[in-house]
């Protein structure tokens, strides 16, 4: 937005590729794998959409294939539980209420676990740390899925962005009229600067401004903060796992420990591959980071082994484990604010003096926590530094 306004415009980037939190990798499984963002939430207002089928991606809309362990493979028994859960959370945020979720958990049905622990993965973070009032600000409506991988979807779209890689910015500061940006490579000086870097790089303090940043800001680092949320990715064979294209696949999650949801859920036959990935968020997540990525392999491969048998277990492939929250460049996966301070989204939206500006998907006030909501706070921020410029 700003190149076609006819600013010079320079993207400084950390890591040695584009796309942060979206990101495919094509080498370790020999085809698309989403480290990161995968879902195209909100359906009818993602732009990612049309920008995928105008640069001839194939986008196909998820087609809601589910399998579940037990006596009820249909999952209408949990589904029924994840829909009361649900109403109870969507009647407190209705009403104003910005109390943890935790509060409104029941455990009186075979699948009260289960159904919660989807909202926890949801959310990126255990149903203590969920804000009712965060929860209710976003939908999900419609997910669509790009067969090449989001990330690529996100790195072609913005192939045309000059962008210096392997760059860290350690300092931004603001003087008579102009911007200071101190990377590993030096000292560039800008009219303005737009700080796109994650909730969690912020807090961690990675980054000193000049001036400091003041106390709403700070005090809305410390109330919005990043989820945990990684995938455990399985590799078998095409048609290995016995569900359809894309079947969302749940077992009952008996395990807690100190409010967290010891388990997951899968993703299954990704695009028509017989790709899978277990899907686990909060505290747990951080037990299988720390545990390390064979744990991690291991724990998910048994989960999907109790779902389909012994037998898958011969077809196993590859596997590969995520690990966001130790990722120095985004220390986290995705924002929500604990609960008690949704409100303080709106801070984090404000410039930092007249010409230090911030965008990212923790400042969208209705598509938090998405790569849609990032793409348009970057809109956003782009057209408000075009005024100041122009």
């Amino acid at each position: 937005r700003l190149l076609a306004g006819g600013f010079d415009t320079m993207c400084l980037e950390a890591a040695d590729r584009i796309g942060g939190r979206a990101h495919t990798d094509s080498t370790i499984f020999g085809q698309p794998f989403d480290m990161g963002a995968r879902w195209l939430h909100n359906g009818p207002v993602n732009p990612f959409i049309g920008i995928g089928k105008s640069l001839g991606f194939d986008m196909y809309l998820m087609p809601y294939h589910g399998h579940t362990k037990g006596d009820d493979p249909s999952g209408a028994e949990l589904w029924a539980e994840a829909d009361r859960f649900s109403t109870r959370l969507r009647s407190a945020a209705d009403a104003g209420q910005d109390i943890p979720a935790a509060t409104l958990f029941t455990d009186t049905d075979p699948w009260s676990k289960t159904a919660a622990m989807m909202t926890a993965l949801l959310m990126g973070r255990d149903l203590h740390e969920v804000s009712t009032a965060d929860w209710g600000i976003g939908t999900v409506e419609e997910n669509w899925f790009c067969r090449e991988g989001f990330g690529t979807l996100v790195a072609r779209q913005a192939a045309d962005v000059p962008v210096s890689l392997n760059t860290r910015v350690s300092a931004i500061s603001y003087k008579n009229g102009g911007v200071r940006i101190d990377t590993d490579k030096g000292s560039l000086s800008a009219r303005a600067v737009i700080v796109t870097v994650s909730q969690g790089v912020l807090a961690a303090g990675n980054i000193r401004f000049d001036p400091a940043l003041n106390n709403d800001r700070l005090q809305a680092l410390d109330g919005v903060t990043m989820g945990r949320y990684n995938h455990v990715a399985l590799q078998f064979p095409p048609a290995t796992i016995p569900v359809k294209d894309d079947a969302w696949v749940t077992y009952p999650v008996r395990d807690m420990q100190d409010g967290s949801f010891q388990g997951g859920a899968f993703h299954c036959n990704i695009g028509g591959t017989g790709m899978c990935s277990f899907e686990h968020a909060g505290a747990f997540a951080d037990a299988l980071e720390a545990e390390g990525e064979q744990t991690a392999i291991g724990f998910a491969l048994d989960r999907l082994v109790d779902v389909f048998g012994t037998g898958i277990r011969k077809t196993f492939v590859n596997g590969h484990a995520t690990q966001w929250g130790r990722n120095p460049f985004t220390c986290g996966a995705y924002s929500g604010a604990l609960p008690g301070q949704a409100h303080l989204r709106t801070s984090l939206r404000r410039p930092h003096t007249e010409h230090i500006h911030f965008a990212g998907e923790a400042m969208h006030p209705d598509e938090p926590a998405t790569v849609s909501g990032a793409h348009k706070e970057g809109l956003r921020a782009a057209q408000d530094v075009s005024r100041l410029l122009s």
